[in-house]
């Protein structure tokens, strides 16, 4: 007996329905599901781990590290973070997305503020990655003790009349390789001062600094002084002998006491250092603030192709705070390199 036609292709039409349903919903459950990330195979960071050892403070050392692709396919770094100051990281900004076979350096630097041991980890993100990558850092900041020299090392003032200021220039002259920061300067001895020299002022390695002593006798007969300059980085404090004898003046009848003639006004400047990027660049931007951290102001309109600034348009008194960025070919900058701060003596 003959089935009737009909049935036979509604039933196959049910079917196909079935089908489609059922491979819909299987469309919908997929879309639908959260895969695990998992570690990215092709993600390669070279070393896993940096030991500065020892640094001396107020300088810095720097190493390289190196993120590589080494997979078939792109991988996405979202960000790069540390967790101590003491360490900062330049080198191509983020994120970023590395092809296969590309690799990017990065210059790691520390620099210790303080003495004693320090660490830190830098987080590299990757998108397809459950946690970021940490790079375990370590180093120790060793505090060196410095020298000073000041010349000449003893100033007479020879005869001065009373109520009279008598000025001579002295220079104190860093002779260590770390920065001195002036914690105090103390006079001893009846008719002696000293102007343009102010605690919190730092003399750079190997760099000078003129400031001026002076004589105002108010008693007649010889004396002598002793301006001492104190630092945290000198064993002992830089010193200075000063020696005067006060005499009555020639003029009749006695002068009134002469106020004390003005330091003549210092036009101070900052020098800037800093080392060249791994990376392929074309020049270097330098920003200030005169807040820590920021907001930073450009001092250089244009790249910079040298490694040294010079800012003399600072005002006394006042502390700075600078950042250097480096920029390639293409106008891309980096983002701010660590910090350095500068103590402008008051007049």
């Amino acid at each position: 007996m003959f089935s009737d036609p009909s049935f036979i292709l509604t039933r196959r039409r049910a079917v196909s329905v079935a089908c489609l349903l059922i491979f819909g919903l299987t469309l919908i459950g997929c879309a639908g599901m959260t895969t695990s990330k998992l570690p990215h195979d092709g993600l390669s960071v070279t070393p896993g781990s940096i030991d500065f050892k020892s640094v001396t403070v107020g300088q810095t050392l720097d190493q390289t590290l190196t993120i590589s692709n080494t997979g078939k396919a792109p991988i996405h770094i979202s960000s790069m973070a540390l967790s101590n100051k003491e360490f900062s990281f330049t080198g191509p900004s983020v994120p970023r997305t590395i092809l296969p076979g590309v690799s990017l350096s990065y210059t790691i630097a520390f620099s210790p503020t303080t003495s004693g041991s320090s660490t830190a980890s830098l987080a590299i993100g990757d998108t397809l990655a459950t946690a970021p990558i940490s790079v375990s850092l370590a180093g120790t900041g060793e505090k060196v003790i410095g020298s000073a020299k000041v010349s000449p090392v003893s100033v007479n003032f020879g005869n001065t009349p009373l109520q009279i200021t008598n000025a001579q220039n002295v220079t104190l002259e860093n002779t260590s390789d770390v920065p001195l920061s002036i914690s105090g300067v103390t006079v001893v001895g009846s008719g002696f001062g000293f102007s343009d020299l102010s605690p919190g002022y730092v003399l750079p390695a190997s760099q000078k600094v003129n400031f001026q002593v002076w004589f105002r006798p108010t008693l007649k007969g010889a004396t002598t002084g002793t301006v001492s300059i104190l630092s945290a980085n000198l064993a002992s404090p830089a010193q200075l002998s000063l020696s005067g004898d006060g005499i009555s003046s020639t003029i009749t009848p006695t002068p009134s006491p002469t106020t004390p003639t003005a330091p003549t006004p210092v036009q101070h400047t900052v020098s800037l250092t800093w080392n060249a990027s791994s990376s392929t660049v074309i020049g270097y931007r330098v920003y200030r603030s005169e807040t820590s951290g920021g907001s930073y102001n450009t001092l250089t309109g244009s790249s910079l192709n040298a490694l040294t600034y010079a800012d003399s348009t600072v005002a006394s008194g006042t502390t700075y705070y600078y950042v250097v960025t480096a920029v390639d070919a293409a106008g891309n900058e980096s983002v701010y390199s660590n910090q350095a701060t500068a103590v402008v003596p008051s007049p």
